[in-house]
This record gives C-alpha cells, structure tokens and sequence, in this order.
C-alpha cells in the first residue's frame, strides 16, 4: 500500500469552467443565454412538428431526431464541465451548437410550408 500516488488535480481539463469566454458573471450570463435560447429553438421545434403531424408522419420523426441531437449535445456540455473532455473538444461543441440552431429554423420553415 506504500506505492499508492495522489492525484494532482491542478492540471485537469476542467480548469476552464465556462466554455469559450472568461469567468465573470457577464460572460456565464452570455454562456446561459445561448444555452436557452438553444433549448427554445428545439422545444418549440419539437412542439410544431408535433401539431404539423396530420401532415405527414416525417414531420414527428425530425422532431425527434433534432431532440437527440440536441440530448447529444447536453452530454457534451456535461462533459466538458465535469472535466473529462479534451480541450480541442471546445470548437467540436460550438459547431454542433451552430448547426442544432440552423437545423431547427430549416425544420420550422419545412413544417410551415
């Protein structure tokens, strides 16, 4: 039991708790307001193609497609505020960010149609 090391915890990947600006409460304000605005972009997707149903079947199916993508993408931000993913992983998330919002604008114009 002598061999047993600590772990030095001052050189994790969590060392950057907020995902691409600085620590002050301005910049976790702009962090969280991207957030929900995300979240209310997928929420009211999945609610139009919910009532867009009677048109086509496709229409609950994308719905639920974009609700995994963006369940996806919660683990992801999960996982990178516990730590456990590399830095580099910052541009991956930004991406799929971008793309989760452009895809449920494309989604609402498709069921409005």
């Amino acid at each position: 039991m002598s061999d047993y090391t600590s772990i030095d915890d001052s050189q994790s990947f969590s060392s950057h708790d907020i995902l691409f600006l600085g620590a002050t409460d301005q910049e976790r304000r702009v962090e969280q307001g991207a957030g929900i605005t995300v979240l209310v972009f997928v929420s009211l997707t999945l609610l139009f193609s919910i009532i867009n149903t009677h048109k086509s079947g496709a229409h609950l199916m994308l719905g639920f497609i974009i609700t995994g993508f963006a369940l996806c993408l919660g683990h992801l931000l999960r996982a990178w505020r516990n730590g456990d993913l590399d830095p580099k992983f910052k541009y991956f998330i930004l991406a799929q960010t971008v793309l989760l919002t452009l895809l449920c604008i494309i989604a609402n114009i498709y069921f409005w149609q």
